[in-house]
């Protein structure tokens, strides 16, 4: 056996020396999966915000048209347009807040029973009254402030 060749080759080999250390990039796989859920949970809250402000802005522009209407006719010179404009209002925003079901169709008494079922407890009913009959009558009577107030109300509840 020769010597000098193995120990030519033994003379090569160099000492044991540590790592270098480790790079930054490509992070872990636990630091993907981290930012994967980070991802999804920006894209889930930043959804929500996105619905919320364009409920905030569907619910002012119907809190506007609300005004316009007030604007618009006068409930002392022309009440029977003004509640066939308030009772528009009213079955607008059913319609979308409400969608497949009947709502759109009801008349009367049955459309007022339908508004004030989804109303607060603490609300006064029979201003609602006017709706239903109200733009048929020859001098409807009805309070101007509480029928604006239960808009306001449904505007902010379901507009």
């Amino acid at each position: 056996m020769n010597a000098e060749p193995s120990q030519q080759l033994l003379e090569q080999l160099k000492d044991i020396h540590s790592a270098g250390e480790p790079g930054w990039w490509p992070p872990a796989p636990g630091w993907w999966f981290l930012a994967l859920i980070l991802l999804i949970v920006l894209v889930f809250v930043l959804k929500k915000l996105l619905g919320l402000w364009a409920a905030r802005r569907r619910r002012q522009g119907w809190l506007h048209a609300l005004e316009h209407l007030n604007h618009k006719w006068d409930p002392e010179k022309d009440p029977q347009e003004y509640l066939a404009g308030l009772n528009l209002l009213f079955r607008a925003i059913a319609v979308k807040a409400f969608p497949g079901t009947a709502c759109g169709r009801l008349q009367g008494k049955e459309w007022v029973s339908f508004i004030a079922s989804l109303m607060p407890e603490r609300h006064a009913f029979e201003c609602l009254d006017a709706l239903a009959t109200g733009p048929y009558e020859a001098a409807p009577e009805f309070d101007v402030e509480k029928l604006n107030e239960s808009a306001r109300i449904w505007v902010k509840l379901y507009g």
